[in-house]
This record gives structure tokens, sequence and C-alpha cells, in this order.
């Protein structure tokens, strides 16, 4: 049985239970054997724990944002051996993880199941188009987020190589070969136009679910990564427009900053669980940290105002390697607990969006209002100084700025996506970006540190398409195709 298809067919006798208060601590009951025949019931797909959190150990692992230190690694090589293969990207080892892959086809199960199913339950026409809409949002969102990582940064260059397969209803033998990149973006662009449609305001009780602020957030993710700055910008505008908040990180989070002692010393991060009602949060999706270890590398640490930036001082978590059950020194990044981080469209996010935008068409002043905005709310009480149209002396200084700015509010969850749509750019503005590693010599599953070695991850390296799950391709009966990967020095 294709895989794929097993998901969607399981998921027909499954319905998650659980009032919107209760799932906002606790994940619903899951009850099995039972027919769903209201939009009650499919409501409730849409209810359950995983539509919520993403979990890409690629994207916490394999950008520059993370680091590999070798002293770190000599310290405690089995806490990281398990992810050379991420942080090294090695195709053949990710190919046997299916994590990712499973649980975002298991999100477009939900939409498919309710799509496939509205015409047969009962409930009023205005729940159902509710449904719907939700729906097609949710199966955008998740394309969109297998497209980021699976497939090649999307240009014209590359809009004729492989795409994702776009598994569209419950019936069992659907075509799955994979279809061309642009046929994948137009199909979430279409999706993304029909989720467009809603009328539903912003819930601070159910940021999880659908509402316009929120697919026009994420249309202007989703803009910004095709290149489209003009819609992306519009789309950033829309949202604001809707709700703008921002939040004070250091009244939010000082008050939970708590000191633990473990490994035999101590440090300081906050005790803050994750807030599905955080003001700035359009869209409530958390980015789960599997290895409760990102490490951030030097470089990202350099772009830190270490003295006055409160994220730096709150989220960078100094000494936590004593947690690690090895000597202190490495620092790990640590938002809402040690594995939840935003993901999910934000008001920052669209203010770092337009200013990118503006910087982009040449209104620096436009781009530095917008920084200005984000940044005030990150800087420790009485230290911001506001940035000045005049410090930037061109529209690829404001840019860059903007694009450093991304890296210090979103250094874990939206890099990977950054990294892929700068080198892809037609434009060119700004310089492409090379990751480079310097450490010992690995296969992927263990480190020689007798010999040293350097690996990089240029631009146009078809390693950033990651590989598809070789037990899928298996199981596919030649459906699927895996992207193909040049031979590595």
């Amino acid at each position: 049985m294709k895989r794929i298809s097993l998901y969607i067919i399981t998921l027909l006798v499954l319905v998650f239970s659980s009032g919107c208060e209760k799932f906002l601590d606790v994940p619903p009951e899951k009850k099995s054997n039972l027919e769903i025949k209201t939009t009650e019931g499919l409501d409730m797909l849409l209810n359950h724990y995983d539509v919520i959190f993403d979990r890409s150990r690629e994207t916490i692992l394999a950008t520059d944002n993370y680091g590999i230190y070798k002293d770190y690694y000599l310290a405690r090589p089995s806490r990281f051996d398990a992810y050379l293969q991420y942080i090294l990207w090695y195709p053949e080892y990710c190919a046997l993880q299916t994590y990712y892959w499973e649980k975002e086809f298991l999100k477009i199960a939900y939409a498919n199941t309710i799509l496939s199913t509205l015409d047969e339950v009962e409930g009023t026409e205005q729940e159902k188009t509710i449904l719907a809409q939700d729906a097609h949002f949710l199966r955008a969102y998740e394309y969109f987020n297998l497209a980021v990582l699976y497939c090649l940064p999307y240009s014209d260059a590359t809009r004729d190589e492989l795409g994702l397969p776009l598994k569209k209803t419950l019936v069992y033998d659907e075509d799955i070969t994979r279809k061309s990149l642009e046929e994948t973006m137009n199909f979430i662009e279409d999706e993304l136009n029909k989720a467009l449609e809603t009328t539903l305001s912003r819930d601070i009780n159910r940021l999880w679910r659908i509402s316009l602020p929120a697919v026009q957030g994420f249309a202007a993710r989703y803009y910004l990564y095709i290149h489209d700055y003009q819609k992306a910008e519009e789309y950033a505008g829309k949202a604001l427009q809707a709700h703008s908040a921002l939040v004070d990180y250091e009244t939010y989070f000082a008050p939970t900053m708590r000191t633990y002692s473990s490994g035999g010393g101590t440090y300081v991060a906050p005790n803050a669980a994750t807030d599905y009602k955080f003001d700035e949060i359009l869209y409530a999706r958390v980015e789960y940290n599997h290895t409760s270890n990102a490490v951030p590398s030097e470089d990202l640490l350099n772009l830190f105002d270490q003295l006055n930036d409160y994220r730096y001082e709150a989220f960078i978590v100094e000494d936590y390697s004593y947690n690690r059950a090895s000597v202190p020194g490495w620092p790990a990044y640590w938002q809402f607990g040690s594995i939840g981080i935003l993901h999910g469209p934000t008001t920052a996010e669209m203010y770092i969006i337009r200013a990118e935008c503006k910087a982009r068409r040449g209104d620096i002043p436009g781009a530095v209002s917008d920084l200005n905005e984000v940044r005030s709310h990150r800087y420790k009480s009485g230290t911001y100084t506001p940035l000045l149209a005049s410090d930037f002396a061109s529209e690829k200084a404001a840019a860059q700025f903007v694009i450093d700015e991304r890296r210090r509010e979103f250094p874990f969850t939206l890099r990977w996506y950054d990294i892929k749509r700068i080198n892809s750019d037609p434009a060119n503005l700004l310089d492409k970006i090379t990751i480079t590693r310097d450490f010992f010599q690995s296969d992927g599953l263990s480190a020689d540190p007798s010999v040293d070695k350097t690996y990089t991850l240029a631009p146009g390296d078809k390693r950033f398409a990651w590989p598809i799950p070789s037990i899928d391709i298996q199981l596919s009966n030649g459906q699927l195709i895996q992207n193909p990967y040049d031979e590595q020095p």
C-alpha cells in the first residue's frame, strides 16, 4: 500500500475530540472507529495537536545559524553523531528519515478528508464554507513547507525541476508522481487564493485556525519566496492593517527567566511554555526542536548587540552545554521552553517582510520605519537607538540589514527558506550565500577528530533539495523519483 495513501485512508476512521479551551493545555483524545457524519466531526480534525507543531530537524541543523564546534563535539560526540547527517548534508542518510515527510502529508490528509467529505456530512452551508477554506489553507501551508525543504529553490531556471506529488483526494490509486516545481507552486497559489476568500477575523482563542490575517501573513511569506516583492509587501501590509501588535520582549520574557542547575553548573533560560495566545501570532505554528540543542553559530552570535538586545539576553542561553552533560562553554537557542520556537506568520515577520520589500524598491525611510517598530520591542528598556535612513548608503545595504534582522528574529525557523530564496533571486541584489563548516572528517554518522575537513553548501548545490524518504520511493512502485545529487568529494 502506498504510504501517502495509507495515511489518508486511515484518517477516515479517526476523530479527535476536545473542547477549544482544553486543547490549549493538552492534546485532544484520539478515538477510533467513529464515522464522521457532521461538520463538527470534521472540525475536530483541525484541532489535532499535530496541526500546530512542525517538526523539522533539517531546518534547525542545516543552516549557517547552526554552529558545530570541534571542542563541543569532542566533549560529547554522542550528542552530535545522530545529527551529523543533517549538519553536514549527507543525502544518503537523510533519505532514511521519514518523520517530517510523514507528518506534513498527515496534515494534508486532514485537509483532503474535509474537502472530500463535506458534501456527505450534516451541517450548515456557512460551516461547510469555513471548513473548506480552512482545508485549502492547510493544504497550501503544508505543501509550501514541503516544497521549501524537498525541492530546489524556485526561479525561472528551476521551474521545470522536480516538485511534489500533489495528493488532492482520498482515492487510493491517485497519481503520486512528482509534478514540476512550477506546477507545485501554482497549486499552492491556487489553494492560497481559495483560502483568501475567508472573511474570518483573528480569534485569540483559535489562532491555529484560519483567519484572513493568518492567510494574508502566509501569502506575504509565499510571495517573498517566489520573488514577487510587490505582492509580498501588499499582503504584509494587509495583515498588519488587521493586526499589528508587537510584544515588548523584556516585559514578556523577563518574569519567566529561571536559573537551572544541571551537569555540574548553572544556566539561565526563559521558563515560558508555548503561548498560543501570544499577541504577535497571526497563525499559531511552532517548530518543535527535537534536538533540544539549537547551537548558535559564531556568525549568528556576532549579529546581536549582545549587551542590549533582549533576544540575546533571553534566548541565547549561555553554558547550556551543562544540560547536555558535557563541559560548559557553549550556548543554545531557547525560546518557548527548550523545544518550542515560533514558526507561523507573526506581526514581526510582516514588518520585516515589508521592510525588505521597501528597501528593494528604494524606499529606505519606509524600510527603516518598519525595522524600528520591531527592534524597539526587542531591546532592553531605555537602550534602543532608532535606525536612520542615513545609516544606509544603498538599497543593498538596507536590504542586507533586513536579512540580518530576520536572522536575529527567526534564526532556526526561516533561515533555510531565506538562503534558498536569496540564492535564487533573479534581482541579484544581495550576495549569494555559501554555508561553510570547518569540522572533522565525517561519513555522516560519526567523525574522525584526527582529520580536519571543510564542508560547503554553495548556491546551486542540489542538496538544497532534501531527499525524499527512500522507503516512500520504494513503496511507490516507480511513481516517486528521488532528487538527483552530484557526487561529493
